[in-house]
């Protein structure tokens, strides 16, 4: 079997750190960042990468491998960072044949129309059947979310117009049919690529176990009726190499305990890296106590984390100031790439 590199670029991002060098500081060997692409680039609330799966054979001439798959795990905010720092990279999505939205919030779908038209070819678009549904957030300091829940639609007019409330429409499938989206909606763990014992998979609903997970700060309309949002559609897209798993979130709404509990019970390899978004930053200490034992307990092998976007800055502080020799927590820049192999 030749071998398989897989290459994943953060394109949107919260932050960028031009002079970040994690390969020379830490060792990194398999992640890289160019400061001149990384200043051209802008960032912005929300979380986006491009990722593809080059074949060749196993030389150090890494620069005859050919592209075998693209696709693209989450598509940015709604300034299109992701197509604006992909220009800056000088990367095509032309052979892109399938975008995975972890969840429909806007800081991750808010691409996802100038992506297709891009594309200009048909795509599959996984996603859950809840991106069907409008989606309320709540923005006021004085305004309690349990108030709201099974409201109509038409009583909370009020709030949207004075903006203690914002809303997020549905995805609107005649125009992305329009322009080539094809929409898989799944509940369950899908394969988008499959050779030998190298996978990758996009996971179903995840199980909400951990009741420190829990939260009710984001609504959902169904049948004209606001109810609490459980955000069933977050997904994760899990990556399964030779002896290891590398893991990437959206925002992972589930609860980070929650996600890995659901990792494990797909494959017994273990997680050398998760990068993306963990929704830590406004957690209570009760919650992060609970994570940060979890995630020291969780396996016995070397766990890198990449906590980025909705993690806050914090929690990256608290992950390195426990010492624990197997995990080590950094945070990444717009433009980073992260390079892994199967061979």
């Amino acid at each position: 079997m030749k071998m398989l590199k897989i290459e994943i670029v953060l394109l949107t991002n919260n932050t960028i750190i031009p002079f970040q060098n994690l390969q020379r500081d830490y060792n990194l060997d398999f992640i890289e960042l160019n400061k001149l692409f990384a200043t051209a680039s802008l960032a912005e609330h929300g979380l986006g990468f491009l990722i593809n799966l080059y074949e060749g054979d196993n030389t150090p001439n890494l620069s005859k491998l050919q592209l075998k798959k693209q696709l693209i795990f989450d598509t940015g905010g709604m300034n299109q960072t992701f197509l604006h720092n992909l220009d800056i990279r000088g990367y095509t999505i032309y052979d892109t044949d399938t975008i995975i939205l972890s969840h429909w919030h806007y800081d991750h779908t808010g691409g996802l129309y100038k992506i297709l038209e891009r594309i200009d070819t048909p795509v599959s678009i996984v996603c859950h059947e809840d991106a069907l549904c409008e989606r309320f957030f709540n923005r006021s300091k004085d305004l309690n979310s349990n108030d709201l829940i099974n409201k109509n639609r038409s009583e909370v007019i009020p709030l949207l117009n004075s903006s203690k409330i914002v809303n997020q429409e549905s995805i609107d499938l005649d125009r992305s049919k329009k322009i080539g989206g094809n929409i898989l909606m799944s509940k369950t763990l899908e394969k988008v690529f499959e050779i030998n014992s190298f996978k990758i998979m996009v996971s179903g609903e995840i199980p909400r176990i951990h009741e420190e997970e829990t939260f009710m700060n984001f609504l959902i309309n169904r049948n004209n009726i606001l109810r609490v949002d459980d955000i069933l559609d977050d997904k994760c897209l899990i990556i399964e190499l030779k002896d290891s798993i590398v893991l990437l979130n959206g925002c992972c709404h589930s609860g980070i305990m929650n996600t890995l509990d659901y990792v494990k019970n797909i494959t017994n390899k273990p997680i050398s890296h998760i990068i993306g978004g963990f929704h830590m930053a406004n957690c209570s200490e009760k919650r992060k106590k609970s994570t940060l034992d979890y995630l020291c307990n969780c396996q016995n092998e070397d766990l890198l984390l990449f906590p980025i976007h909705c993690s806050g800055d914090r929690f990256i502080t608290d992950i390195n100031d426990m010492k624990n020799p197997t995990i080590r927590a950094f945070n990444v820049s717009v433009g980073s790439v992260f390079n892994f192999f199967y061979i």
